[in-house]
């Protein structure tokens, strides 16, 4: 690996030194101010619908969860959440939702975008940055969602570790599928990000050194990854056998993914803030650079739940907290990960 050996990395993984951890953080946060610089930029997301046709062993939004109060928001509040989100700074925002992966609601879902640039797309302004985070469809879907006005797409693989991932997910979902659906969104064009859960059942260091190995083979422009935490609800919140720290590990694994790719963009996740009160500051000075607040209108909120006791912190709070950790918070830019622009020989132009 560049910048350092897989030896090395095992070891800053494996180490109980807080030297150790200090040391990977300042390195990262070198590699990053070099790099990205010391903006964050932040995502709106609405999380539209928890409605879900797989039954993923570790989120509470499994279609097996009969607790679950289910819910899809209209076309017209999202609209209405995404205008709202423009119209207060926010230039890119993320779509998020259980998987859904049939044409109607794949058409459903092109309509808006298409709604949501044509309406914020004026003067020579590219309107709104789109993300979308709603699983595994097909080539043509997701070209589909392209042509509509998406560009990045975050799919997260959750362990690059074939037995791993089996113990997470029944029999019908294939972690073959998964790589398949990657390189689909690779392909057509996308800003391709992935991911993994920290602090799984039966993970190890070696599993955690393996997925840095397999987000700089697969050459990603953005990761999303953040602390496992269980949801009651659901079979792997029975399994006990745990023998990485969540929080550390997760920080470390950031400050790891920023020093060995240095231009792609990295999300500090709410899963982090939540999981530790200073979590938020400890991912952004291990090098992440995004922020999600959360836009989901307040009465759904709580039916978003993929794991237990997830964290929203009111935007004001966030850029306070922001700004309090020595970062800039940039409104009115797309953010995009320079990496992508590397990928494609592309000179990188900020929006």
């Amino acid at each position: 690996m560049p910048n350092m050996s897989e030896k090395e990395i095992l070891y800053f993984l494996e180490s109980k030194d807080a030297n150790d951890l200090i040391y990977l953080i300042n390195k990262a946060g070198r590699v990053r101010e070099k790099n990205i610089g010391n903006v964050v930029y932040a995502r709106g997301l609405i999380e539209f619908s928890n409605i879900c046709s797989k039954d993923c062993f570790y989120c509470g939004l499994r279609r097996s969860n009969r607790k679950v109060n289910r819910y899809h928001l209209s076309k017209d509040e999202i609209l209405l959440l995404a205008n709202t989100a423009y119209k207060n700074g926010f230039h890119s925002i993320a779509l998020q939702s259980g998987e859904i992966p049939t044409e109607s609601e794949v058409d459903f879902l092109a309509d808006v975008i298409y709604e949501i640039k044509k309406t914020t797309s004026q003067n020579n302004d590219p309107g709104l940055g789109i993300t979308l985070s709603i699983g595994e469809l097909t080539f043509s879907q997701y070209k589909k969602l392209y042509d509509a006005g998406a560009h990045r797409y975050l799919l997260r693989i959750e362990t690059s570790n074939p037995d791993l991932f089996a113990r997470m997910h029944p029999p019908e979902q294939s972690f073959q599928k998964r790589l398949e659906c990657l390189y689909a969104l690779k392909e057509i064009g996308y800003q391709v990000g992935t991911g993994v859960m920290i602090g799984l059942p039966h993970q190890s260091y070696e599993n955690l050194a393996c997925d840095l190995k397999f987000f700089l083979d697969f050459d990603i422009d953005m990761l999303g990854m953040g602390p496992y935490i269980p949801h009651p609800d659901t079979p792997l919140a029975q399994e006990s056998k745990i023998k990485i720290d969540p929080y550390i590990s997760t920080v470390k694994m950031i400050s790891l993914a920023r020093i060995l790719m240095p231009d792609i963009n990295i999300v500090a996740s709410t899963a982090l803030q939540t999981i530790h009160p200073e979590g938020l500051k400890m991912g952004l000075k291990a090098g992440a650079n995004i922020v999600m607040p959360v836009l989901t209108p307040e009465e759904r909120r709580e039916d978003y739940s993929l794991y237990t006791g997830k964290k929203y912190t009111p935007f004001n709070d966030l850029f306070n907290q922001i700004q309090k950790a020595g970062f800039e918070i940039v409104l009115w830019k797309w953010g995009d990960p320079p990496h992508w622009y590397k990928r494609h020989n592309l000179t990188y132009i900020p929006k």
